[in-house]
């Protein structure tokens, strides 16, 4: 929905000035908080797994990170399931935001 508003010509200019504005959208505050703390608790999840995956690849946490799963250290699968959540919370919130 457009207004239309038409603004008189300054002296010297021939014609009037027609203005065409977009309407005020209207804002949804339940949405925008859903939206708010479904974020929230995407980016909580995150941090979580990130934090739990530098903390056993420091080495006060060696013997937890050397800990061989299919002949593969535990700590290279917290790094991958990193990058993991991260692409998956970053799909969910391009989700959210596009359901509006």
């Amino acid at each position: 929905m457009t207004t239309e508003q038409t603004v008189q010509a300054p002296p010297g200019q021939k014609e009037a000035i027609h203005y065409s504005a977009v309407a005020v959208a209207d804002y949804d505050e339940a949405a925008t908080k859903r939206k708010l703390w479904t974020a929230i608790r995407l980016l909580v999840i995150f941090c979580v797994v990130y934090f739990v995956a530098a903390m056993i690849a420091t080495p006060e946490f060696k013997h937890i990170a050397n800990i061989q799963v299919f002949n593969i250290p535990l700590a290279f699968y917290t790094g991958i399931l990193v990058f993991v959540v991260g692409i998956i919370v970053t799909r969910m919130c391009l989700n959210q935001d596009q359901k509006g």
